[in-house]
């Protein structure tokens, strides 16, 4: 396995086992770009520039939605990036409702760090 592929299967564990935080701390670069759909209602910024702005906005998304059952297909690694389609329940935690939630996110990594992550639902 190349280190992409050992990279992009840890990153997704970690994700797959409640543990965005983690993952991010562990594998995003300090300039890594994060990138919401535009008409994105999932409280969160649709473009954050920069470790602290990236790191401020999953953890902003994660005090308003925890993330139950999470499944995913992939890594599908190829090049320099990989792609994971994510299906999930999302609890709002100020309601306590659940809502089905499904994305594709991709990721592009250099020097060993994610550089960018892009992701795209409804």
């Amino acid at each position: 396995m190349s280190d992409l592929d050992n990279l992009a299967h840890d990153f997704s564990s970690l994700i797959r086992s409640g543990q965005p935080v983690l993952a991010a701390e562990k594998y995003w670069a300090e300039d890594v770009i994060s990138i919401e759909p535009e008409h994105s209602a999932e409280h969160t910024l649709s473009l954050a520039s920069g470790y602290d702005a990236a790191y401020g906005k999953l953890t902003d998304w994660l005090n308003h939605s925890a993330m139950e059952e999470v499944c995913i297909d992939g890594p599908f690694v190829t090049g320099n990036r990989f792609a994971l389609f994510i299906d999930m329940l999302i609890k709002r935690r100020a309601t306590g409702r659940r809502q089905p939630f499904s994305e594709i996110a991709i990721y592009t990594v250099r020097d060993g760090k994610i550089v960018e992550e892009r992701y795209f639902y409804d």
